[in-house]
């Protein structure tokens, strides 16, 4: 965002960050922990997989279906 945004442009952006934190945090732990891995600690799939320990491609899955879950939570608040 611009450091000129409109009011509607900056409460857009509070309630999106708002239902990502919230879906985030009632997402499985399971999903939670690898999606926060991945997206805040910047860990590859490799170093997931270790941490987590289980296989890569449950990571890449559990990744995926946390992402999933996000983007349903995002379209629903902007009623897509």
């Amino acid at each position: 965002m611009k450091d000129n945004a409109s009011p509607e442009q900056l409460l857009g952006k509070d309630q999106l960050e708002a239902v990502i934190k919230s879906t985030i945090k009632n997402l499985p732990e399971d999903l939670r922990v690898a999606l926060t891995l991945r997206e805040f600690d910047n860990l590859s799939y490799d170093e997931i997989s270790e941490v987590m320990d289980c296989p890569v491609g449950t990571v890449r899955s559990r990744i995926f279906r946390a992402r999933e879950a996000v983007e349903v939570e995002i379209n629903a608040m902007r009623g897509v």
